[in-house]
């Protein structure tokens, strides 16, 4: 029940503050009337429990920090200790405040006669529902330490799939940083001091220099107008793209723009068929990882193709031939195929797996192939750009040397 704090009149002249449980604000009030209080302010109270979770909640707790819970945890299960002394151990030894909050629960639950996979579903932000099946899975199983192994490689893989797709952008997004600040810089702060210099000799100036000396002068008074301006757009975008209907335009984007689609596609091949391989192993149902799988996947297009796939199993068709009937998705035929090899061999699972490892290979190409060819290319938008403000600045220098010259 939540607890509200008052400040209450009790005499002329007289407060009083404390606090007290009720179902709702209303409640609240009410029951001090009832007590012979007049209520001067009820609000909610934010105790020092409530303090905490919203501390946690500004924390994260990151993919490698989760690998490596379920590495120890698996080490430790493997050496013969009993889960909760294994959780008790892990929550004394890890420093994330939240991951240290998250495995203390999950040891009371555990003690109070929740299984493992039970508790880890109370989290669903830190333990999604695939690690929460392939638990389950193990527990029912009695191969938990195997699963946990599983868990971990599978962990360990997805990382490593992830760190190539963000390398593609690091370097990219570094370089469009860097030039756009030394151009703000110079534009802002550097070249204004040149226009001084031209005006106070009455050069004549050619047509790109006084184009930049009025982009000067427009950015030596509004240059603070315009980097606003330039986070305005930035967080309006990044808050677009956040939204359902944003998301879905971005990804179909992605999905169509040249080099960039190759890299997401194969990421998403890559995972949709190690995340589908790894649930059907340990022995999860075909629809129940299916839909597990599909809501892994970070791409809002393909994830419907999945969906689509779950429905066309539900009413009795394969998934190559769901694929099949459907000529607007995205699944490359070589996958299709290998899904029609591994449903007629009963094997789906370990083909899965295999279509993941080649993807894997696949996604470090594209990424390298992207990353190739736009680095060169923005260099030399960038040494484009710098190079024409740089240029129109010393011309009419080299203009004014010559007239002192003589």
């Amino acid at each position: 029940m939540p607890q509200y704090q008052y400040e209450v009149k009790k005499a002329p002249g007289e407060t009083a503050t404390g606090v007290l449980e009720a179902e709702s604000q209303r409640a609240a009030v009410s029951r001090l009337r009832d007590m012979g209080y007049f209520p001067i302010k009820v609000e909610e109270y934010v105790g020092e429990a409530q303090k905490d979770v919203l501390k946690n909640a500004i924390v994260r707790v990151r993919l490698q920090e989760r690998n490596l819970f379920f590495r120890q945890l698996a080490n430790l299960s493997e050496s013969g200790m009993v889960l909760t002394r294994a959780l008790r151990t892990l929550a004394d030894q890890a420093e994330n405040p939240k991951l240290k909050k998250i495995i203390e629960q999950l040891r009371d639950d555990v003690q109070k006669g929740s299984s493992l996979a039970e508790a880890m579903e109370n989290h669903p932000k830190t333990f999604p529902s695939l690690y929460c099946s392939l638990v389950h899975a193990g527990e029912t199983g009695g191969m938990l330490e195997e699963v946990l192994w599983r868990i971990v490689s599978f962990g360990e893989q997805e990382e490593e799939l992830r760190g190539k797709a963000v390398s593609a952008t690091i370097y990219p997004i570094f370089l469009l940083l860097v030039g756009t600040v030394s151009i703000f810089i110079l534009v802002s702060f550097v070249f204004p001091k040149f226009v001084a210099i031209f005006e106070e000799f009455g050069a004549d100036l050619p047509l790109s220099t006084r184009i930049v000396m009025g982009l000067c002068e427009f950015m030596g008074v509004w240059w603070w107008a315009v980097l606003f301006g330039i986070i305005a757009i930035v967080v309006g975008i990044i808050s677009y793209f956040r939204s359902e209907k944003g998301r879905r335009h971005l990804d179909t984007a992605l999905l169509r723009f040249p080099v960039v689609s190759d890299v997401v596609l194969k990421y998403e091949m890559a995972k949709f068929s190690r995340t589908l391989g790894t649930l059907l192993d340990n022995g999860v149902p075909v629809l129940t990882a299916l839909r597990i799988t599909g809501d892994t996947l970070g791409n809002v297009i393909i994830r419907e193709e999945v969906v689509r796939i779950h429905d066309g199993v539900t009413e009795g068709n394969s998934m190559s031939d769901t694929l099949r009937g459907k000529g607007d998705n995205h699944f490359p035929p070589m996958v299709i195929s290998m899904f029609a090899v591994g449903e007629e061999s009963g094997r789906i699972g370990e083909v899965s797996k295999r279509i993941a490892d080649v993807y894997d290979n696949e996604v470090d190409r594209a990424v390298k192939a992207m990353t190739a060819l736009f680095e060169p290319i923005l260099i030399v938008i960038m040494g484009v750009i710098i190079g024409f403000l740089v240029i129109a600045m010393l011309l009419p220098m080299l203009t004014l040397s010559s007239t002192i010259g003589v």
